[in-house]
């Protein structure tokens, strides 16, 4: 069974490593766009320091299996017909399975002056050093839009950099909003403040200013005012790279459909990761790309799994602090305890007397308490161990 793997991320190397260990008679092909190994892509903002190198991003261990083969070519257009991938130099490869995880693309703001010179999205390898690169002259004002994970921490990294304050800008009224309720968001952002950021929430970009060179200058927000801004990095959430999917006549919506199993709406054609859409959702999250990868081998090695989204779940270093989201962290209709230390805050929420969700900053020990008992009746055992 000859097996083509579109793109060469942790979804792909996953899937690629999954596929060898469940499926005997197999060979894979996996293509890439970029000239760097497997890397992780949220490790990717550690590069604006001069001593890092590409390689300490590394998919480890790197796969040496002889029935695995990395193609560094792009792939224009799929044939479903005749089971093709064509690279953009005209070359034709068959497959007999074809597993589409060519990822996502980084949005940008569709807005006047949004072509400024100065202005950066953070997603590859390139935009970082294209990032480090403008820095070196235009580190004065730096404001990063989006209070999400990446944009924290891209703000964060350009700090400890260029040594300057930079500014954030959230249109939600506080941070994280997939992942914290606003009192424990509140807290982190106060912890953030105190290393050297500014964070704005609740304020939303109408345009971009720029100078008569056309390089950025600032940041003009729907109430009037604005922000000065010699360097801009955009950090406003993904689209899915469907490109491929649309041409070749595959259902497609915000990412690619997929079935229970991770078929797309062509027999032998499967998508995961970050381009792959299950139950009308495209997650952009590393642990539910693991998951699909384990799924994708089950199948093609014939064993039918369906794909289950599990429960929301993070684990996260923001700006170097350790921030956990389990479960259902939404304060509607339920207790929340908190727990509060000299350098951590744990928020626990009680739901009909089950342990619904927890929120986790500057720390990490109640992790496997936590998620060991996600939905279940808070015992006296783990009242305990939680201090509730």
């Amino acid at each position: 069974m000859k097996i083509v793997i579109v793109g060469n991320g942790i979804a792909s190397y996953n899937a690629a490593l999954n596929i060898l260990r469940t499926v005997d008679d197999c060979t894979i092909e996996v293509f890439s766009d970029e000239s760097f190994s497997p890397y992780y892509r949220t490790r990717v903002l550690s590069l604006l320091s001069d001593t890092a190198d590409e390689k300490d991003l590394a998919i480890k261990p790197e796969i040496t299996d002889e029935r695995y083969k990395l193609v560094r070519k792009h792939v224009n257009c799929i044939d479903p017909d005749n089971k093709l991938v064509y690279s953009d130099d005209g070359e034709a490869y068959e497959y007999d399975v074809l597993v589409l995880a060519n990822g996502a693309s980084a949005l940008s703001l569709a807005l006047p002056g949004g072509k400024s010179k100065g202005i950066f999205t953070v997603r590859t390898v390139d935009d970082v050093y294209s990032l480090r690169a403008w820095l070196k002259d235009h580190c004065e004002n730096t404001v990063v839009i989006g209070g999400g994970l990446l944009g924290i921490e891209a703000a964060y990294e350009i700090h400890c950099h260029t040594g300057k304050t930079v500014t954030v800008i959230e249109t939600f009224p506080y941070l994280l909003p997939r992942q914290l309720d606003r009192d424990s968001a509140v807290y982190l952002q106060k912890r953030l403040e105190g290393m050297g950021l500014s964070i704005l929430c609740g304020v939303r970009t109408s345009n971009f200013l720029y100078d008569h060179d056309e390089c950025v200058s600032g940041v003009k927000c729907d109430d009037g005012f604005s922000i000065p801004a010699s360097t801009i990095v955009e950090s406003v959430g993904i689209r899915s790279n469907t490109f491929l999917a649309v041409d070749a006549g595959l259902k497609v919506s915000r990412g690619v459909v997929v079935d229970d199993y991770l078929m797309t709406s062509v027999e032998d054609i499967y998508a995961i990761g970050d381009v792959a859409e299950t139950d009308g959702r495209v997650t952009g999250q590393v642990s539910a790309a693991l998951d699909m990868a384990k799924v994708l081998a089950s199948n093609i090695a014939g064993k039918k799994t369906a794909y289950r989204i599990a429960s929301p779940s993070s684990m996260l270093k923001v700006a170097g602090l350790d921030v956990v989201s389990l479960g259902n962290v939404s304060t509607a209709g339920c207790d929340v305890i908190v727990r509060e230390g000299d350098d951590n805050r744990c928020s626990y929420f009680i739901r009909d007397g089950l342990l619904s969700g927890a929120v986790l900053i500057g720390t990490r020990a109640q992790f496997v308490t936590v998620k060991a008992n996600l939905n279940k009746e808070l015992t006296a055992e783990v009242k305990a161990k939680l201090a509730l």
